[in-house]
């Protein structure tokens, strides 16, 4: 019996955006759907992967680097395993990279070998209401061809703007007829997102340029217990290098729980986020622009939070 092709939606946006939050908020809906996603994220640390709420889906990594750049290769046999696999399922979410352009990932679909497997239902891509405007110009190039690769664009801490700058927003970033809908918190029905049919072919991919010299992760990782206090005061030296981190922090202020911590822009957060499951271990990943230009270490002065 042919199997009818599965529907794909790709959630798109730039770094700290919300696409994991939103992504979860998905999988825990109560649509009734078997979703399997597809997690990758910038860096040789998948802390994307750590944070998906798995309930029962499957979700499958990628290695190092984006899915759409040096990865599509990848991609593109991961999928057809997926495809020809036994694997039950409804939709299938690919949370691409925050320096990723999902027109690229898009125009897979286009592929012969997965025109009786797959078809593209929509490319979501989400951008943050609050940072948006203060990026610079590089970045700003990238989040503007994510905007044209989408189907539908979601607004995300809309609550932290006033509605005047929301309108003026849109007008600045957004084409008159493109859906965008003001979300919080990644709380949007699954039926807005998941069955969207959308009716054109895959986009032809958007080029702004190799964003793999522009955007450098690098990571620390260790498992002596660090001090909270310390490493809140060496990443504020650090900061201006840094417009995206997070991982999970082995603090002696907190020696039974992990806290999750999660910085965009100015913005950090420290959250308590559970028991440790196997060994404790500090693990960030740092994403910035050009960061090897200045220091391939950077996040060695961590060293300096051991406990």
């Amino acid at each position: 019996m042919t199997k009818t092709p599965v529907p794909v939606t790709i959630i798109s946006g730039y770094l700290g955006s919300g696409k994991t939050t939103l992504v979860n908020r998905l999988l825990k809906g109560d649509h009734g759907k078997k979703i399997t996603v597809m997690v990758n994220d910038f860096g040789d640390v998948n802390i994307d992967a750590d944070l998906i709420v798995q309930r029962n889906q499957q979700v499958m990594e990628l290695s190092n680097g984006c899915v759409c750049c040096s990865l599509q290769g990848d991609l593109v046999v991961q999928l057809q395993a997926l495809f020809q696999g036994d694997t039950e399922m409804d939709h299938v979410l690919i949370e691409a990279s925050g320096v990723s352009q999902p027109g690229r990932i898009a125009s897979v679909f286009g592929y012969p070998q997965f025109r009786e497997t797959a078809r593209l239902d929509a490319v979501v891509t989400l951008v943050d209401a609050a940072n948006v405007n203060t990026l610079p110009p590089a970045s700003s190039g990238l989040v503007r061809s994510q905007i044209e690769a989408a189907d539908i664009v979601l607004l995300t801490k809309a609550d932290l703007m006033a509605p005047s700058d929301i309108d003026a927003l849109r007008e600045d970033w957004l084409f008159p007829d493109l859906p965008a809908l003001n979300v919080v918190n990644g709380d949007i029905p699954a039926d807005v997102l998941l069955g969207f049919h959308r009716d054109a072919d895959p986009k032809s991919p958007v080029t702004a340029g190799d964003h793999s010299d522009i955007f450098t992760a690098t990571s620390w990782s260790s498992t002596k217990p660090i001090s909270l206090e310390a490493f809140r005061a060496t990443m504020k030296t650090i900061s201006h290098q840094v417009f995206r981190a997070k991982g999970f922090l082995n603090c002696v202020e907190h020696p039974h729980s992990r806290v999750l911590y999660q910085k965009v822009g100015s913005r950090e957060t420290f959250d308590l986020d559970g028991s440790w499951q196997g060994v404790a271990e500090t693990r960030i990943v740092a994403i910035g622009e050009h960061l090897d230009q200045n220091d391939t270490d950077l996040l060695g002065t961590l060293d300096h939070c051991h406990a």
